[in-house]
């Protein structure tokens, strides 16, 4: 029994100096790593990353995982979104174009209007202008356009009445004058007839042509209001030595508010 105790722990020696002799080699079992026959990673039918479900939403062009680096600039933050910063530079861009835009617009109109940029004066400043002023010339021309716009406006809406009533007239004339035509044709009218037939033309007539009279009268009043738009502006332009386009005139009325 002592014999084969022996025996056995002398091979146990025998086998550890072998392995400690031949790392590596044999069965494997030393410090050099697995053996030869043994491959690194996983079996042949599993494929690294991953699985193809996972990654089928993503168009084509888009990298898998994060970018490989960050742009340059601004530190990334936590809920921006892709594009955000580039939105918001453009907006501020367009506000920024937007309010030039309006800036050199009210400047150009003030540079077009030059002195009659005092229209900007208060009420009280208006009220008590010297007439020789430019303040006062604005004063003057304010007054008297809102006087002819006022009649502008009223003698504008009479002529379109007068029309309605000249037309109406001229019916009614034709009436008449078919209504006597039929009697004097008949031969069977009456003399009263006849007679009361001529008065409702005659009545007709000078209906006609008093609303023929009216009607030129209030285009003339019209006229003159227009006209008085026009005086107002030439006297504006020679009390105050500026020349007054469309685009002027038009400017100014909207300061003054007329």
């Amino acid at each position: 029994m002592k014999t084969r105790v022996l025996f056995m722990a002398t091979a146990a020696v025998a086998f550890a100096s072998g392995a400690m002799a031949h790392p590596g080699g044999g069965m494997g079992m030393g410090m050099g790593g697995p053996p030869a026959s043994v491959t690194m990673g996983p079996p042949a039918g599993v494929t690294m990353g991953p699985p193809a479900a996972a990654t089928a939403h993503i168009p084509d062009g888009v990298p898998i995982g994060g970018p490989s680096t960050l742009p340059q600039g601004q530190a990334a933050k936590s809920g921006d979104t892709i594009g955000g910063t580039v939105s918001a530079s453009a907006d501020a861009t367009d506000s920024t174009d937007a309010a030039d835009s309006v800036d050199t617009s009210v400047a150009a109109a003030a540079a077009a209007l030059g002195k009659l940029n005092a229209a900007h004066a208060s009420p009280t400043a208006f009220r008590h202008a010297n007439p020789k002023s430019v303040v006062g010339a604005i004063a003057v021309y304010k007054s008297a356009t809102l006087a002819a716009q006022a009649n502008v406006n009223k003698y504008t809406a009479l002529v379109a009445q007068d029309q309605s009533t000249v037309a109406t007239d001229q019916a009614n004339l034709t009436t008449a004058q078919n209504n006597l035509a039929t009697l004097q044709n008949s031969g069977t009218a009456t003399q009263q007839q006849l007679t009361d037939a001529q008065t409702a033309v005659t009545n007709a007539q000078n209906a006609l042509n008093a609303a023929n009279a009216q009607l030129a009268a209030d285009q003339t009043s019209l006229a003159s209001a227009q006209a008085a738009i026009v005086a107002a502006q030439n006297t504006l332009a020679s009390a105050t030595n500026k020349t007054l386009t469309p685009t002027v005139i038009s400017q100014l009325n909207t300061l003054l508010g007329i």
